[in-house]
């Protein structure tokens, strides 16, 4: 998968984190359509992630020149290899931050956003690029990546025809955007919200 070749509807399936059917499934749903009997990444990063996969050769390098004190991207080579990564659910984005998924829920329910982008593929799915994830864990940062241009039409779907979602939808885009500027606590609450404030009782 990190070789850049097409991807079977298996390899799909573990690069959404799914299996072979429900991959043909969502490619389907998301307009991605077979070449040779194999998902290409040019359309995969298309229809899939909403970004060109052409230019993030060069969107690394402004990336690098943006953030030169960042060691994550300083040490990215490809940054098409380290997107190829296969993406996570709710939970094991949950998990990257080092939260339980059910107190992460509780508190995008009650209104917390979550700073770097999700995937809504619909059918119940919803993914996170690890990337993302960490580099917010770790460094606090986002990275904008290209917007697709060349994005095929999605079909059509019928009124009922999709089930509900499982995991709440945050107000985000699926693009990220650039770093907010923002003192690093106030980040922080963007994220955690109350759920970061002591629980000290107060004196008398």
């Amino acid at each position: 998968m990190h070789s850049g070749r097409p991807l079977t509807a298996k390899v799909l399936g573990h690069h959404l984190g799914v299996d072979r059917d429900t991959a043909t499934r969502l490619a389907k749903a998301q307009g991605l359509k077979l070449e040779w009997a194999a998902y290409p990444w040019r359309r995969i990063w298309q229809q899939i992630h909403g970004i060109e996969g052409s230019h993030l050769a060069a969107r690394l390098d402004m990336l690098k020149a943006r953030h030169p004190n960042s060691a994550i991207i300083g040490g990215i080579e490809d940054l098409e290899a380290a997107l190829r990564t296969p993406m996570v659910k709710f939970p094991g984005m949950a998990a990257l931050l080092g939260m339980h998924p059910d107190t992460l829920r509780k508190q995008v329910k009650r209104g917390r956003k979550l700073p770097f982008p999700v995937l809504d593929l619909g059918l119940r799915m919803q993914l996170y690029r690890p990337l993302d994830v960490i580099l917010w864990r770790d460094e606090e940062l986002l990275i904008d990546l290209p917007s697709a241009i060349h994005v095929a039409p999605k079909p059509v779907s019928q009124p009922g025809q999709e089930e509900d979602r499982v995991e709440p939808k945050p107000k985000t885009k699926a693009t990220a955007k650039a770093q907010p500027h923002m003192p690093p606590a106030d980040r922080k609450k963007a994220i955690f919200g109350g759920a970061a404030r002591s629980k000290r009782k107060p004196a008398g």
